[in-house]
């Protein structure tokens, strides 16, 4: 088949299939939990019951697009494989939202939040009933790892490709852990000490952008050169998306987020945002917010300050224009890929959705 006869699946498409295919992987694997032991499968109900309440899938949409793009047309063979990116993903904010402190996605209890409800039954104190709902929301991110090398590993690729593909998921994971790690620990430093671009590098444009694309493009029989210039691609377009998910994270609305909008105001988060705001604020605004960055007892008013000293001093307007640049870099690669022109439309609005958050 010629790739200009090749049939495109759009976002919604995707998402359905990919909900469906995840829906059924879960009810299975409930239904072995519940062979285990009674307890065993209430986890597999509060994984089943955060992938329900939402998500873009957007990672499992990239591979898929690069796949079709580049001449693939077996989409019940790529599914499994955008599935395994879902599931990377999924357990990605399973352990981030532990980190962060977190017990809300997608405007619902998360799996630590259901499981801190739980254990208010079986255990007084505050803190051990965090300490336990933690505990096993980490299991469920183990479990949804080890689920996506399955899924990729009972595609009807050959098996010189799955090898390939799981090597990739190994590279995503590499990179992700240690950008995690990275945005971690800035908060033990100075917010200048971090590289915060190359943190949103690492933890975001790796996983959810380059190697989704690049499996895409691999499976479908790029080669080398392609699948450099759909990495770049990625890389531009994660890097945006981060700088646009920080931005969302104080100046968003829960209701668009689906998470607090002054969570990252609370934490500390070491952002590009912040870093510009202190570089560009002056002495007494950084007093101001050297008082609310990182204060655990963060008010709604004391957010609203902070948000002012980021848009007076031009932080706010710095980010958005580096988002414009990463999100036009990428468009001169899209152009510059040897696809059809209506793969380089999908693509090109893609980014605008991503980087921009447009319908």
């Amino acid at each position: 088949m010629s790739r200009s006869s090749v049939i495109f699946h759009s976002l919604a498409d995707v998402r359905k299939d990919v909900n469906a295919l995840l829906s059924d992987r879960f009810q299975y694997q409930h239904a072995q939990a519940a062979n285990m032991h009674a307890d065993y499968a209430v986890l597999w109900e509060m994984v089943s019951a955060q992938h329900e309440a939402g998500g873009k899938r957007m990672r499992p949409y990239l591979c898929v697009l690069a796949y079709e793009a580049l001449g693939g047309n077996d989409y019940p063979a790529i599914l499994p494989i955008a599935g395994g990116l879902e599931l990377l993903h999924f357990a990605v904010l399973v352990h981030d939202d532990i980190i962060d402190r977190d017990f809300i996605r997608h405007n619902a209890l998360n799996i630590s939040g259901h499981y801190q409800q739980r254990y208010q039954q079986l255990a007084i104190d505050a803190d051990e009933q965090v300490h336990f709902a933690n505990s096993s929301a980490i299991l469920a991110g183990d479990l949804l790892l080890s689920d996506a090398y399955q899924m990729i590993a009972m595609s009807s690729f050959p098996a010189e490709q799955r090898i390939t593909v799981m090597q990739l998921l190994g590279e995503a994971i590499y990179a992700v852990s240690g950008g995690e790690l990275l945005d971690t620990e800035a908060a033990l430093h100075d917010p200048t000490y971090v590289d915060s671009l190359k943190v949103a590098e690492f933890k975001t444009a790796v996983y959810s952008c380059s190697i989704p694309l690049a499996i895409g493009g691999l499976l479908a029989g790029a080669n080398a050169k392609t699948q450099i210039e759909l990495r770049h691609i990625g890389k531009c377009v994660g890097i945006a998306f981060q700088l646009a998910d920080d931005l969302l994270g104080v100046f968003g609305a829960s209701q668009q987020t689906g998470k607090t909008t002054i969570g990252d105001l609370r934490e500390g988060k070491r952002t590009y945002l912040l870093q510009r705001t202190l570089h560009l604020a002056s002495p007494t605004e950084v007093t101001t917010l050297n008082a609310i960055i990182g204060n655990p007892a963060i008010s709604q008013a004391q957010a609203e300050m902070a948000r002012a000293v980021m848009t007076a001093c031009g932080a706010k307007a710095e980010v958005e224009q580096l988002m414009t640049d990463y999100a036009g870099s990428a468009e001169v690669a899209i152009q510059g890929l040897e696809i059809s022109d209506t793969a380089k439309k999908l693509l090109s609005a893609f980014v605008q959705k991503a980087v921009w958050r447009t319908s």
